[in-house]
């Protein structure tokens, strides 16, 4: 009998093992694989890789006893982001809630998600370098197939019948954005930065370069916020903050040899994009202050917007039910008391015991948390599974 039951664990890990695997092979393709679902007369994007996240976190949803001690700030998190959405039934009618109820369970399953990943890797090292690694190639595909789609395929503006902005001469690669494309290039070099502070391989080095070529190719400025906050954090982690010096005159000679024509959206002094900013802020603020207390449940933000601020909302859009602010999001969405959760629980998960790979997920929060300032990427479904795998590398039990 227990022999059954070890063969039977045996291959659950390896059926686990396989979906990872495959995850992160689709993973690059970003927004390639993904389309619109039609349900009760509404439209919202489904990604294949969630229905990966969903499998996995499901093997971890029926088996509590592998739950981690490390989860307690996140269950919180959860609770009060359930407690809110249930609240928000009073503000609105039921029937528009479904994709604030949608949007609730992706982050539980991405939260099962980290979790199911730290089983996997928890008392296997080599499965751990194997993992950190396939994240660094990960983001080295996305940059290779941005730097392609730039050479190739410079002028997106055609997407706008899909939803998606019209952007020119700007690298947006698979992720069909370049503020969203950056953060998976400042997160690849800040691994890569890492591996060759440790190493001195000289392939790490050229890493480094190919992820700073493509990320001042995305001309995203809180790419570029990203990219300094991050890289400071980890070489103060690392102790070695002379480094910052060479490494910003590298990446500033490159923005100076980049094309700087084609469109507004090339111009690091545009305003445009900076007073759509602020007009998001607005929002999320006269919505916040509708529901100071819950907000108005998370992510009901496109019904908000046509319910208190009176503007015709297109629910196929995908800025609809977004914010320019993850922060800014969890303030309207789950109010004071969620966002002070919220808080509280990225505390906690930034001071627990880390490993060798501890700098680069501290130093990738910094990145993901200066980025999520001005795009709401701590909640993008891609940024989470990365995040989530570097967490779960990273952290000690």
């Amino acid at each position: 009998m227990e022999q059954t039951l070890a063969k039977s664990e045996k291959k659950l890990e390896k059926i686990k093992e396989n979906l990872l695997f495959i995850y992160l092979i689709i993973f690059p393709l970003g927004q390639l694989l993904s389309f619109r679902l039609n349900l009760f007369s509404y439209s919202f994007p489904v990604h294949i890789i969630d229905f990966l996240v969903v499998i996995l976190g499901f093997t971890t949803l029926v088996d509590i006893k592998n739950y981690p001690k490390f989860f307690k700030p996140i269950v919180n998190f959860i609770w009060i982001l359930a407690f809110c959405y249930i609240f928000s039934f009073t503000i609105f009618r039921s029937s528009t809630l479904i994709l604030g109820g949608l949007y609730l369970l992706r982050i539980v399953f991405y939260a099962l998600f980290t979790i199911t990943i730290f089983n996997i890797v928890k008392n296997n090292q080599n499965k751990k370098i194997l993992l950190f690694k396939s994240l660094m190639v990960v983001s080295l595909a996305i940059a290779v197939y941005g730097i392609l789609q730039y050479i190739f395929y410079p002028d997106i503006r055609g997407l706008t019948i899909l939803g998606w902005d019209d952007h020119l001469y700007r690298l947006v690669s698979t992720f069909i954005d370049p503020g969203f494309t950056s953060i998976f290039l400042v997160l690849g070099f800040l691994a890569s930065l890492l591996m060759f502070l440790e190493t001195k391989e000289k392939k790490f080095f050229v890493f480094m370069a190919i992820f700073m070529i493509a990320l001042t190719l995305t001309y995203s400025r809180a790419g570029y916020l990203a990219f300094f906050s991050g890289t400071l954090a980890l070489l103060v982690l690392k102790n070695r903050l002379a480094k910052l010096i060479p490494l910003a005159l590298i990446f500033v000679g490159i923005l100076f040899l980049i094309p700087n024509y084609g469109s507004e959206g090339v111009r690091l002094g545009r305003t445009r994009s900076i007073l759509t900013r602020i007009v998001s802020y607005q929002d999320a603020f006269s919505i916040f202050k509708k529901s100071p207390l819950l907000g108005v449940g998370y992510n009901n933000i496109c019904i908000a917007k046509q319910k208190y601020l009176g503007q015709r909302v297109n629910f196929e859009s995908h800025s609809c039910s977004g914010i320019e602010s993850s922060f800014l999001l969890i303030l309207a969405t789950t109010g004071i008391v969620g966002f002070t959760i919220f808080i509280y629980g990225l505390g906690n998960l930034l001071i627990l015991p880390k490993n060798f790979y501890g700098p680069v997920f501290t130093s990738s929060m910094v990145a993901v948390l200066t980025h999520a300032f001005f795009v709401n990427s701590l909640f993008y479904p891609w940024v989470m599974g990365y995040l989530g795998i570097l967490f779960a590398v990273s952290v000690k039990e």
